[in-house]
Order: structure tokens, then sequence, then C-alpha cells
């Protein structure tokens, strides 16, 4: 098997976790609901744990981390797990009107456990692609 398609295989494992992952919390966050709201709302966290995993792995990891530039990684990759990726998850929570929450109370201190739930899965999955990358490169130089 060559590369590029082992390459591809070593990203299943990625997709699958997330999606199940995401569906797992939808269905939690959703008892009782219509599926459509489930599935709306799995599509949304998948985007958004993948979209974290992918940026780190694909961007920022091979740019600044082992571009050499350090400071810009840490700098870029606190910026969008504190700020870029959270809000950007809200909008798509509020546009598909998958959030229990009005934008107001997503705002107020009441939303802060949300915002820090988000903030925690886009650090965890943007780790999880810096790590991936960085432990790919080292298997492919043994």
């Amino acid at each position: 098997m060559d590369k590029k398609r082992t390459l591809i295989l070593l990203h299943i494992p990625a997709w699958v976790i997330a999606i199940f992952i995401a569906w797992f919390f939808s269905a939690d966050s959703f008892p009782g609901m219509r599926s459509s709201y489930v599935v709306l709302s799995t599509l949304v966290l998948s985007f958004w744990m993948l979209g974290s995993f992918y940026l780190f792995y694909s961007y920022l990891v091979p740019k600044f981390l082992t571009g050499g530039n350090r400071r810009l990684f840490w700098l870029y990759g606190l910026i969008f797990v504190l700020i870029i990726m959270p809000t950007i998850g809200v909008v798509l929570l509020l546009l598909t009107k998958t959030s229990a929450l009005t934008l107001s109370e997503m705002l107020s201190a009441q939303g802060l456990l949300p915002y820090t739930g988000s903030v925690f899965i886009t650090l965890v999955c943007g780790v999880l692609g810096a790590l991936y990358l960085l432990l790919l490169r080292r298997y492919h130089r043994a």
C-alpha cells in the first residue's frame, strides 16, 4: 500500500471518533427531540471538531511550530482556541437553532459554561491534530 493511501486511512479513526462524539453529545442534548435536530447538531459539532483538528494539523503546526516560529504558533493557537472557534461555534449553533440558549443568554454568565465547553473541545481537538501530525512525521522518519 502506498504512503498516500496509508495516510488517508490513518485519518479515518479521527473522523469516526469526531462523528461519534458529536452524535453522542447531540443525542444527549436533545432527548426526545426530532432526529433532524440531532443530525444537524451532529454535523455542526463534527465540523467544529474536525475544523479544529485540521487547522492545527494542516496549518499551525507545519507553518509555525515545526517552521521555527513557536511564539506565533502559541499566539495564533490561543487566538483560535479562545476566540475564533468558539465564536464560529456559537454562530453555527444560533444559525441552525440547535442551541437551547439565546444570544443574550450565551453572552451572560449563563453562557459561560457552553463557552468553556467550546474552548475545551477546540483545545482538545487542536492538540490531537498537532500530536497526530508530529507522531506521523516521527513515524515516517523512523
